[in-house]
């Protein structure tokens, strides 16, 4: 966005306070500076070249940039984006990046991992029996299934879950020995050079593996590679899908079927399947899977381009973990008065919130993630 258009949408907010109802910061802190209106106000002091404080700095940096604001907004202002414009311009200023950010970024710059995961234990969710036969880098495929950070280190049985089921269908991919991140991580942050210059590594490794097709497994990754790198970079032309896309072609095809059970299932929608993706939303693949499983879906008061966040996106986890988890816990909250026996989510970052959030407020529904789901249904 250039600042003329930064600008405009800045001046176009009349205080409505629409974005107030939905934003999950705001309803949490019931501080205007974690709102949507809130940070405009801030944005509009940065293009003024006035300094911030430190509370405004905390403000713009515990946002989710989950994108529900921009769908309240009576005015249409793309307030999400103007936020994190506002981070790439105090990016290398002292009201910059927090001292957390900066550490997962070096961590991902040497690890090539989000997670400070060692890198040599990056597939240790790869099954024993695949491993032997597995032929990674050398083996004569287009299509990549790219599990992620979060699925290799932290939600391990989404990256072992996913596998197995193409496996299963006799669906021709690779995996990379040595994946990298998908670097969505130091974007979000406003490190934008960074950012770039790491989207350049990691598709000289897609070049160099003659890669034309993209599975991820991670709602972060899929707006990455989605939304940002044909932004970066040039004559980005890689088909991108989320495994529920096609684990949802396979079993119309017929190359998968799955048991009936009785479960009693809420779907949580991720931020980064939907409202935040650029040309497609992954709303009923998902939701049609867990149909044929026979289960059974009780819906959010909101859902699909409403969901609310889990909380956890954009660094706001490491930022401050106690806001991240009441947030959360909302989710739960609402829950908590349904039939609902499991929470499943399509983001592993989601999956690793909720049961972190499970834990520390001793929440008593299970969390999974689709796939992992799918793969205990899977009819034999």
């Amino acid at each position: 966005m250039e600042n003329k258009e930064i600008k405009e949408g800045i001046n176009s907010c009349i205080d409505c306070n629409q974005c107030l109802e939905v934003c999950d910061t705001y309803q949490v802190s019931k501080n205007l500076l974690q709102s949507p209106k809130g940070r405009l106000k801030i944005a509009k002091k940065v293009l003024q070249n006035i300094k911030i404080t430190e509370d405004e700095r905390f403000g713009l940096y515990t946002c989710t940039l989950c994108g529900l604001c921009n769908k309240v907004c009576s005015q249409s202002i793309l307030i999400s984006e103007i936020i994190h414009e506002i981070k790439k311009k105090l990016a290398n200023t002292p009201h910059g990046p927090y001292k957390i950010h900066k550490t997962i970024i070096n961590g991902i710059l040497e690890k090539d991992n989000s997670v400070n995961g060692n890198p040599s234990e990056r597939l240790e969710w790869l099954p024993e029996e695949y491993l032997k036969d597995e032929e990674f880098e050398n083996k004569e495929s287009n299509t990549l299934l790219f599990l992620g950070c979060m699925s290799s280190f932290k939600v391990k049985e989404s990256a072992k879950s996913a596998y197995e089921l193409l496996k299963y269908a006799d669906y021709d991919f690779k995996i990379l020995k040595y994946e990298p991140c998908c670097g969505e991580y130091i974007y979000s942050t406003g490190c934008t050079d960074t950012a770039i210059s790491y989207f350049e590594k990691v598709n000289k490794i897609l070049t160099d593996n003659n890669i034309e097709k993209i599975i991820v497994t991670c709602a972060g990754c899929l707006y990455a590679f989605n939304n940002v790198y044909p932004k970066y970079i040039k004559d980005f032309t890689i088909q991108v899908n989320h495994i529920n896309q096609i684990l949802y072609q396979l079993e119309k095809e017929g190359r998968i079927d799955f048991n009936k059970n009785s479960d009693k299932i809420t779907y949580h929608d991720s931020c980064r399947m939907g409202r935040k993706l650029e040309n497609m939303t992954i709303y009923q693949e998902p939701r049609t899977l867990l149909e044929k499983c026979g289960s059974s879906i009780s819906e959010l008061s909101n859902t699909r381009e409403k969901t609310p966040c889990c909380g956890a996106g954009s660094g706001v986890r490491g930022m401050d973990k106690n806001l991240c988890i009441d947030i959360g816990s909302k989710i739960f909250e609402e829950i908590g008065e349904m039939e609902t026996d499991t929470i499943i989510s399509s983001c592993p970052l989601c999956v690793f919130n909720l049961r972190y959030i499970k834990y520390k407020k001793k929440f008593d529904k299970d969390i999974l993630y689709l796939s992992d789901f799918l793969s205990k249904s899977l009819k034999e």
